[in-house]
């Protein structure tokens, strides 16, 4: 299977990774022996990649998933049923639970049941989600809330559900799911790149907490062909942009060297950090703080280099204060 390949932690490098030594692969193989992974939206796509691959590896998957269609209605457990099946055919352990992620009830009955089998939770991936192409900006929010609910809200209300269990154990990794679109805008995805980018932001600020007590959170952005973004990936392309490409990084992003904090993006064998960068800017004194001035500094203030990087609310508050105190 494709995703069988070996997947292995490699040293930072730029470009093509062949004279990476296959001493180094040996030695560095990750695994998840053991270890309790709870997959959303695991029966298709992505997050039927993301089972079979971490079930390959040892861990022990639960897998969330409700048979719904590209747009978050019905219920078919058939495709988690397969999923099952085939890990089990492979010597793997996967636990299929057909639930909707937005039913909290159904949630909890989750954690409590896979805490009765195994007693601790060691990972999450948040991979379940909806994405509903919008031509038009409309006035109806219905399909902006659903997609909220589907890809934000049921990813804060999983972690919801695991953190307690995490950090009283002092370990976890956690990775949610967030795209492109997200991190640069689409004119036909607006509600799906809001709700990705509050993901974005929920990371963020749970990685500063987490830090302390052993639980790491990051966020990966996917480009690859599947029912939701078939209509933007062409037949050609799809050999090349399939799910397995996707997994090493998700697999990186769960093991216990995980980075904390960071946004990975993951396309077509490509694979890249993307953040949020600033231009240096600059202060105006009192006498200068006009729209004008700035209308007419705009150039500089775009061709000003965006280096500057935090790492937290805090940090950039200070920049600012530091600013202020400078100016004086």
């Amino acid at each position: 299977m494709a995703f069988a390949r070996a997947i292995t932690e490699i040293p930072a490098a730029m470009g093509h990774s062949d004279n990476i030594s296959n001493q180094y692969r040996q030695q560095h193989v990750i695994q998840f022996v053991d270890q309790v992974i709870l997959v959303t939206g695991a029966a298709r796509g992505l997050g039927r990649a993301y089972t079979l691959a971490l079930a390959e590896r040892g861990a022990h998957v639960v897998a969330l998933d409700l048979g719904c269609d590209a747009d978050g209605e019905g219920r078919d457990s058939a495709y988690l049923d397969d999923v099952v099946d085939l890990a089990h055919d492979m010597g793997a352990d996967v636990i299929g639970h057909c639930v909707d992620v937005r039913d909290e009830d159904a949630l909890k009955a989750v954690i409590r049941d896979t805490l009765a089998r195994f007693g601790r939770i060691d990972g999450l991936v948040c991979n379940a989600g909806v994405l509903i192409c919008q031509e038009e900006l409309g006035t109806d929010l219905g399909l902006y809330r659903r997609q909220m609910e589907s890809n934000h809200f049921s990813t804060l209300a999983c972690i919801q559900a695991v953190w307690p269990i995490m950090t009283e154990q002092g370990y976890g990794r956690i990775m949610i799911t967030s795209g492109f679109s997200a991190l640069y805008g689409d004119d036909l995805m607006a509600g799906y790149a809001a709700s990705n980018a509050a993901n974005i932001a929920l990371m963020r600020s749970l990685a500063l907490k987490g830090k302390e007590q052993g639980v790491r959170i990051n966020a990966l952005c996917p480009a690859c062909y599947s029912r939701l973004s078939k209509r933007w990936v062409l037949p050609e392309q799809a050999d090349e942009m399939t799910p397995d490409t996707i997994v090493p990084a998700m697999m990186w992003l769960m093991s216990a060297k995980a980075p904390n904090g960071e946004v990975i993006t993951a396309g077509g064998g490509h694979y890249a950090v993307a953040g949020v960068q600033e231009g240096a800017g600059l202060r105006l004194a009192p006498a200068e703080r006009r729209p004008e001035t700035l209308a007419s500094l705009w150039p500089n203030l775009k061709a000003s280099p965006r280096n500057q990087t935090y790492g937290s609310f805090a940090q950039r508050l200070t920049r600012t204060m530091r600013s202020v105190i400078e100016g004086r």
